[in-house]
């Protein structure tokens, strides 16, 4: 007797006998009960689901001849069942699509519609990838689906439902066939196993009903496969060693080097692995596979048809070592990896540099750790007190490490186990700014502070829709430049250059407030005004920048400055002596020089 294959072997001849297609079995099998018999079914899913095996049950119990009409259940011994099992029905006719796509194939379908079955109760066309079918060839058939022959029933099947024309679909009844699961699958093994007297281990059966990715038909051709070199013995070390598979302990001894981050180590191990045969694309999707596992047993999945193997089986170290972002991350790295390496130099190149880059996983910072680290910064350089930035730095810190997932509220793929370096230095800063006593304003203290360096206020804040932490306590409004709305008396001899100064360094930075031009009012405001002479008037900064700052709005003090004397009054800007070795220093503002600290840099030019 000739060998028969299990797919063939063991199809389904019942609709009991579908796996995983309940719901479209029980509908036929209904429709048939009640006499209901549509004249055109789709049935449309994956392929190896049984749409084809259900067309011929379809068919069978239609045409059964142990009943005077359609029954439920064929009987499979009948003529009509006997013939339509072998495929030598003259009354069911099967079609193949692919190769049966122009219209006058469609056409000799026409024809022969019009000439009832032989010996049959119904006869049957059965189309399978009806999707492959020209576009003229689905319009010329529109009409005989729409209103056939009482004798006639059409059955399409595809796989690709979404090529169907929508006026075919209309005209049919649609039944979507799902994959089955990895547990049924095993255990349609095992019974096949335990029919043809093979032994398989648990762990062999659950490969292959994996690797079939829920295509019966695919499961048995794997075992047809794996049967005949197993030697009546299916293991799961035997299909690894003959298919060229990685295995979990190869790949549990890899990425426990990947762990250790030992780049030596990690790049012999793939040689090793790479020389005993196994393709570089196999390495890469077992690879993928393993962290796949390795991010469900880290979120508590530990469902053993999901992984594949049982969870003890995968490397506690390598479980542990990395949270669930990193995990994640390297998942991502491999399935683009996959991607890459059909287009690659060398597909070895591009994998030898993937597992180097796992060896410093834990150096990867997430997009949403680094912009926590930047909201405690911009929290630093608006005053808010120390404890608020030092929680902001903890929780994100413990956001990312401390349930073991490492999820952090929001943001890119890229991540780390350790928090952004700068947070240390944020607490620092804060804390320096906690021990700042803050004492009451007075108008002495607000003359002799107009004096010094200027507040951040004074600048433009690149963050003004941020409320500080810390509450405000409104205080009485004293403008220290308020004159009572008259400018100070014009400018005599007799008085003392060094007053007269000061109030008209008051009324300029009054005047220029008033115009919103605060920049160069603190510019005035951080200058000494001295009088040279009678008719001159200088104002002393301690940088160049400074003096660059005031000379490009020297036009408007000029003119300021003669209205508040009420005569003219040249009006000049200087750099302080004094102060020329400490120029650059004094020139950065105490913000500024607090986020070059902050991310280790350096101001390079331009406007600060």
């Amino acid at each position: 007797m000739a060998y028969e294959i299990t797919a063939t072997r063991r199809r389904p001849q019942h609709f009991e006998d579908l796996v995983g297609q309940e719901f479209v079995a029980a509908t036929l099998k209904n429709s048939i009960k009640s006499g209901k018999i549509a004249h055109a079914y789709l049935f449309s899913g994956p392929r190896g689901c049984g749409k084809t095996s259900t067309a011929r049950i379809l068919a069978k119990a239609l045409n059964c001849q142990s009943s005077d009409r359609a029954v439920e259940s064929p009987c499979c011994t009948c003529t009509a069942c006997i013939e339509i099992t072998k495929g030598s029905s003259m009354d069911v006719i099967e079609i193949d699509g692919a190769s049966n796509t122009s219209v006058n194939d469609v056409r000799q379908i026409k024809d022969e519609v019009q000439f009832p079955p032989n010996s049959c109760r119904y006869k049957i066309y059965i189309i399978d990838e009806v999707h492959m079918l020209s576009v003229s060839a689905f319009n010329a058939l529109l009409k005989t689906i729409e209103e056939p022959p009482p004798y006639v029933v059409f059955i399409f099947a595809t796989t690709e439902l979404q090529k169907v024309p929508a006026t075919i679909k209309s005209r049919c009844q649609q039944f979507n066939f799902r994959l089955v699961s990895v547990e049924q699958i095993k255990e349609l093994l095992a019974e096949t196993a335990s029919e043809i007297g093979v032994r398989a281990e648990e762990e062999a059966l659950y490969w292959i009903a994996r690797e079939s990715t829920g295509s019966v038909r695919d499961a048995y051709t794997l075992f047809d496969q794996v049967a005949a070199f197993s030697d009546s013995f299916i293991t799961y070390e035997k299909i690894l060693d003959k298919l060229g598979l990685v295995g979990i302990d190869r790949l549990n001894k890899l990425f426990e080097k990947c762990v250790q981050g030992d780049n030596a180590d990690v790049i012999n191990t793939l040689d090793e692995y790479l020389q005993s045969g196994i393709l570089i694309e196999q390495l890469i999707s077992n690879s993928a596979d393993y962290l796949r596992s390795v991010l469900l047993l880290k979120n508590g999945i530990k469902k053993e048809a999901l992984l594949g193997q049982s969870p003890e089986r995968y490397s506690k170290d390598v479980i542990e070592a990395w949270n669930c972002i990193q995990i994640e991350r390297a998942l991502s790295l491999f399935l683009q990896l996959y991607r890459d390496i059909r287009y690659s130099l060398s597909p070895r190149y591009e994998t030898e540099l993937a597992f180097s880059r796992m060896c410093w996983l834990k150096e990867y910072v997430s997009q949403a750790e680094v912009k926590k680290s930047i909201d405690a910064a911009r929290t630093v350089l608006l005053g808010n007190n120390a404890g608020s930035v030092t929680g902001t730095a903890e929780n994100s810190t413990q956001q990312g490490n401390g349930n073991g997932n490492g999820r952090p509220d929001s943001g890119g793929l890229f991540a780390g186990s350790a928090a952004v370096e700068g947070v240390t230095t944020f607490s620092a800063l804060s804390k320096a700014n906690s021990q700042r006593s803050v004492q009451p304003e007075t108008k002495a203290a607000e003359s002799s502070y107009l004096s010094q360096e200027p507040p951040f206020e004074t600048y433009s804040d690149p963050y003004p829709d941020v409320p500080p932490d810390v509450p405000y306590e409104e205080e009485e409004d004293t403008d220290p430049f308020d004159f009572g709305g008259a400018l100070p008396p014009q400018q005599t001899a007799a008085n003392s250059p060094i007053e007269k100064s000061e109030d008209i360094k008051n009324a300029i930075i009054r005047e220029l407030t008033k115009n919103d031009d605060g920049f160069t009012a603190s510019a005035v405001m951080q200058a000494d005004l001295k009088f040279s002479s009678e008719n001159e008037i200088s104002a002393e900064v301690d940088s160049e920048f400074k003096k660059g700052q005031l000379e490009r709005q020297i036009d408007v003090l000029s003119e300021l400055v003669n209205k508040i004397c009420g005569r003219p009054v040249a009006f000049r800007v200087k750099i302080k002596a004094d102060n020329r070795q400490t120029a650059v220093k004094q020139e950065i503002p105490q913000k500024v020089d607090m986020i070059c600290k902050i991310f280790r840099g350096t101001i390079v030019g331009g406007k600060i």
